[in-house]
């Protein structure tokens, strides 16, 4: 009944606002341009053939985003989810990254920081920090930004230096949960060509949740973030861009409660053991730009250093109230990426021949991972208690552990790409796109100390592009129709299937590509005399060798797999009106339609490790004549691993993951002018996510995340005069507990548990700019 009511809101808002819109009148202002570089040049929003939703840093505060978790049914069709506290799961139009468990599996959104490529999913964690703007692009990117962007791309453009003015900015934002947050940014001219730019930035509050088994507060903040950027520009038509930045973490982690921990309030929780979440994040960069005559010559190059440290509970329940699961610790988890990237283009100033725009480049990228796992895993007395082990029992298969594994996966990728745009017309304009694509991934793999060790090797290369066609239907308003291609690249798996006497390999030592063909019909129109401008889009995406986590039937296996195909089709609407000049509104809505769409059997770890469970006290294992004897309670016995693989399902007709069928999110603005004093400014906004499988699997017991919506609102007082500023900001009044991701372990006992949006919270914020 709520979701009804909410839906007739919705509708008897959109018939007043059509109404309101004819009659406005004249008085009400007009949208400006919006300047972005989804396509690698400076280009208006409302020109480009593709759906880009493009937050100025004002809007991401209004809209109270402060990293990419934020960024969930703000642009349609997007869902950001917090897999295992740690790990930001992007999903656009349905693609997103279900092999999150594996180090060497990309993302299929790629993160661009002011051109670079962001190779780290764990850069995702990190706070945006003095921003001018955020682009989030949707649908694949597979010619300007190429591979592991199946979904889209999100490009993030820091504030740049400026030369011969001296300036800066900065607040202070107290809150419920004892929030302290910080953000300073200064601009120092150094001389007539070059200047230095410093942001910093501070979040710190105690945890929304508490684990009542040893009293941790968890869900808690503790970060600094630094940026310095250098400009050094001795002519109008050269520059060098030179950036260092800074990210760090200390706090003890997510709230993943247990699906099965009956705590009665949902910020409560119950576990064994101690979280912990240390991440640092470093970036170096050097962008070097020529304009000459004719071409822009840039060079752009990166040196990245991710560092992350993980301890959880991993079965995510207390054994003293639920035995339903083994006692699961990893302690600890840690991950150390080292990138280096470097990318040339070229982009033409000019129509070449008088109609022909070009962008060209070649991009590298050099990725290593070093990855260490200790899992602790009570499967010896099933006591609840996990005793000391050393490495001589490992090896001797003994010890309480569960997944060892020491790791060295390295990506080495090289492409070439360009883009041209023929302008046939004054009114119609087509585009063509190629990027070729080498990939080469290399793994050196010891799992339980050195028990397993192996090396591992996989190349391929890939040819994707685009096409789209662009007719003005007049002035403001355009319509396109594109076909793109995107692609993902296989690797290696550092556990897979090794034996197919008992039952069959399902995870191999590899696995393949991921490719999306996309075809998308837009509309963007500013009508009413510029008073809505409304953007819409309709696709449809054939989906083929989708990466998704996969479980095999011996023990610890698991790894990545390919489902052969799936559909997805949708439709998006973006629209913004000012009811009056002093009245804004803006809102979007997104509806999203997935399905596998071929034969593919697979194992849920949920029902495998629950045919564990069921077959161990009776386990049995075949002696030299093939004759079946007791075996019970060995997690390796031969009927263990036929009831793990008897839990295989074909999952086709199955939706596909993290992506609600319904998303829409709709804010007023109101301005309004204070003689003697500046402005006021209020705003509500509304947010809706709908219900969503998290898994592949679609399974009923735990895979149904459901629906919530949220509302905020935020006031703020600014004087004329440019000196302080006061804004009141509430986030969630509703106090919705809204699950923000849920997740479900393949490694380790297959526990499951709720991570939850933020909940009902109260700001001050003081600023000023100097």
């Amino acid at each position: 009944m709520q979701h009804l009511n909410s839906n007739r809101l919705i509708y008897s808002f959109l018939i007043f606002l059509y109404s309101s819109v004819l009659h406005a009148g004249e008085a009400a202002p007009k949208f400006e341009e919006i300047y972005v570089t989804a396509e690698k040049t400076t280009e208006n929003l409302q020109d480009l053939s593709q759906a880009v939703t493009a937050l100025t840093s004002e809007d991401l505060d209004d809209a109270g985003i402060s990293s990419f978790i934020d960024l969930s049914a703000i642009a349609p069709g997007v869902n950001v989810a917090k897999n295992e506290g740690f790990k930001t799961v992007i999903t656009i139009r349905g693609i997103g990254n279900e092999a999150n468990q594996n180090a060497i599996a990309n993302p299929s959104v790629s993160y661009h920081l002011d051109g670079i490529y962001i190779a780290s999913p764990f850069s995702l964690q990190t706070d945006f920090l003095d921003l001018e703007r955020v682009e989030v692009l949707r649908g694949p990117q597979g010619t300007l930004f190429g591979q592991n962007s199946t979904a889209g791309a999100i490009n993030v453009i820091t504030t740049a230096p400026s030369i011969g003015e001296a300036y800066g900015k900065g607040d202070v934002t107290i809150g419920t949960y004892n929030l302290l947050k910080t953000r300073a940014t200064y601009n120092f001219p150094i001389s007539d060509n070059s200047a230095l730019k410093a942001s910093l930035s501070t979040n710190k509050r105690n945890g929304y949740s508490t684990n009542l088994t040893n009293g941790q507060d968890l869900d808690d903040a503790d970060s600094m973030s630094a940026r310095i950027r250098y400009l050094f520009q001795p002519s109008d038509s050269f520059s060098i861009n030179l950036m260092g930045q800074y990210f760090d973490e200390r706090r003890n982690g997510a709230a993943a409660k247990g699906i099965l921990d009956n705590t009665p309030n949902p910020r409560e929780l119950r576990q064994d053991d101690l979280s912990e979440y240390d991440l640092n994040a470093q970036l170096y960069s050097a962008i070097v730009e020529s304009v000459g005559d004719t071409f822009t010559l840039k060079s752009i190059t990166s040196y990245q250093v991710d560092d992350i440290l993980i301890r959880r509970d991993n079965d995510r329940h207390d054994y003293d109230f639920d035995q339903t699961f083994l006692r699961s610790y990893f302690n600890p988890e840690t991950n150390k990426q080292t990138t280096y990237t470097q990318e040339f283009n070229i982009i033409s100033n000019d129509s070449l021949f008088g109609m022909l725009d070009l962008v060209a480049g070649a991009f590298y990228l050099n990725t290593e991972v070093d990855i260490s796992i200790r899992e602790l895993l009570d499967n010896q007395n099933f006591d609840g208690e996990i005793q000391p082990h050393t490495e001589a029992e490992v090896l001797a298969f003994g010890g309480e552990v569960g997944f060892i594994s020491d790791s060295k996966p390295k990506r080495v990728s090289h492409s070439i790409y360009g883009q041209g745009t023929i302008n046939v017309t004054d009114s119609m304009r087509t585009i063509f796109g190629l990027r070729y694509t080498n990939d080469d991934v290399k793994s050196q793999v010891s799992n339980f100390y050195g028990r397993e060790a192996l090396s591992l090797d996989i190349s391929g290369e890939k040819l994707t592009g685009r096409a789209a066609l662009e007719l003005d239907l007049n002035d403001v308003s355009m319509t396109y129709l594109s076909y793109t291609q995107g692609f993902k690249p296989g690797g290696t798996n550092l556990t897979f299937g090794t034996e197919d006497v008992i039952a069959p390999i399902v995870v191999q030592q590899t696995y393949d590509d991921e490719t999306v063909d996309a075809y998308e019909i837009g509309l963007k129109t500013d009508i009413f005399d510029g008073l809505v401008r409304l953007n819409a889009a309709a696709f449809l995406y054939d989906y083929e060798g989708l990466q998704y986590q996969a479980t095999d039937p011996e023990m610890f296996r698991g790894g990545v797999g390919n489902i052969p195909e799936a559909e997805i089709s949708g439709l998006e609407l973006e629209f913004s009106t000012y009811l009056t000049d002093s009245i804004l509104v803006e809102g979007n809505l997104a509806y999203i339609d997935t399905e596998i769409t071929a034969d593919h059997n697979a194992i849920d770890n949920v029902a495998s490790d629950a045919a564990t469970a069921a077959e161990l006290p009776n386990a049995q294992s075949y002696d030299g004549q093939g004759v079946l004897q007791p075996d019970p309670f060995n997690l390796f016995a031969d009927t263990v691993q036929e009831a793990r693989f008897a839990a295989i399902q074909n999952v086709n007709g199955n939706d596909l993951a993290k992506t609600p069928r319904n998303t829409r999110n709709l804010a007023i603005t109101y301005f309004n002018d204070i003689p003697g004093y500046g402005e006021m400014k209020s705003r509500l906004q509304y947010t809706y996510r709908g219900d969503f499988k998290h898994r592949i699997f679609n399974n009923q017991a735990t895979d149904i995340v459901p629906e919530y919506e949220t509302f905020d609102f935020t006031l703020g007082l600014y004087p004329s005069d440019g000196s302080a500023y006061i804004e009141f900001i509430a986030r969630n009044i509703t106090d919705k507990d809204g699950i923000n991701a849920r997740m479900t372990d393949v490694f380790g006992v297959g526990a499951t548990g709720d991570e939850l949006i933020p909940p009902e919270r109260y700001m001050i914020r003081l600023g000023a700019d100097f």
